[in-house]
């Protein structure tokens, strides 16, 4: 980042991931010893399918109306 840019705010949204995480939350699951969270990761993965959606954008639109900058 140019030395002249000042950081007004921040903001973060689920993302998308790469298939290749949830394929390998399937092959975790194949495991005996599996972490307890896993079906939640992979929900968790099928829910960020979808974004960033157009709610995302709008609460990213809130966010910078509302910095102080």
């Amino acid at each position: 980042m140019n030395v002249s840019n000042v950081i007004v705010g921040e903001y973060m949204c689920q993302g998308r991931m790469p298939q290749s995480v949830r394929e390998r939350y399937l092959k975790m699951k194949d495991a005996p010893d599996h972490p307890a969270n896993l079906d939640v990761l992979i929900q968790n993965f099928d829910c960020a399918l979808s974004h960033p959606d157009a709610d995302d954008l709008e609460r990213l639109r809130q966010a910078v109306r509302n910095s102080s900058f």
